[in-house]
């Protein structure tokens, strides 16, 4: 095993290399996670940023909405399936607003919502943002299929990118 033979500032650089070094050989892929967290990070910061500038959020349902405020999204986040109004409805209360982020599920129905989202809110002169949408659904991948499971894929990714395996709860066995 390896040793840090330095004091000072030079043996919290050699430790944390070690570290990295130790994660390396439990998870080869750790640099990797930890880039994908990185590029999450900004993409989340980016969000954030623009909705305490007043964009509103457009998620399909409430446990959506509750998972961006566990990511520490500020700001307005429109429920589009959780009021029971028509889509068209539903759009009249964007009345005002110049652009918005649509943020929907990454599945098929997802997709189309967000298709016919950005048609109709182009319509009505609303500039909607898909960046975000796409630049999420790019690094997640097949591991994410909704919005509401950002919040533990964000911590699945911590744990790779320290080398470690996520935790997961562990449900007791029947005797």
């Amino acid at each position: 095993m390896k040793r840090c033979v330095v004091s000072g500032r030079a043996e919290r650089k050699c430790q944390a290399t070690l570290t990295r070094e130790a994660a390396r050989v439990r998870n080869p892929r750790a640099e990797y996670y930890a880039w994908k967290m990185e590029e999450t990070e900004k993409l989340f910061d980016e969000l954030r940023n623009m909705s305490k500038s007043g964009t509103p959020i457009i998620v399909e349902g409430r446990r959506d909405e509750a998972a961006l405020r566990r990511l520490d999204v500020p700001g307005t986040i429109y429920c589009l399936k959780s009021r029971g109004e028509s889509r068209h409805d539903f759009l009249d209360h964007l009345d005002g607003a110049t652009e918005a982020i649509v943020l929907t599920d990454f599945d098929r129905e997802g997709k189309k919502l967000e298709t016919w989202l950005y048609k109709e809110l182009s319509q009505r002169g609303v500039k909607s943002d898909l960046k975000l949408w796409s630049r999420i659904r790019s690094l997640a991948r097949t591991e994410v299929r909704s919005v509401e499971e950002l919040p533990s894929f964000m911590r699945a990714l911590q744990h790779r990118a320290l080398g470690r395996r996520p935790l997961v709860a562990k449900v007791p066995r029947r005797q």
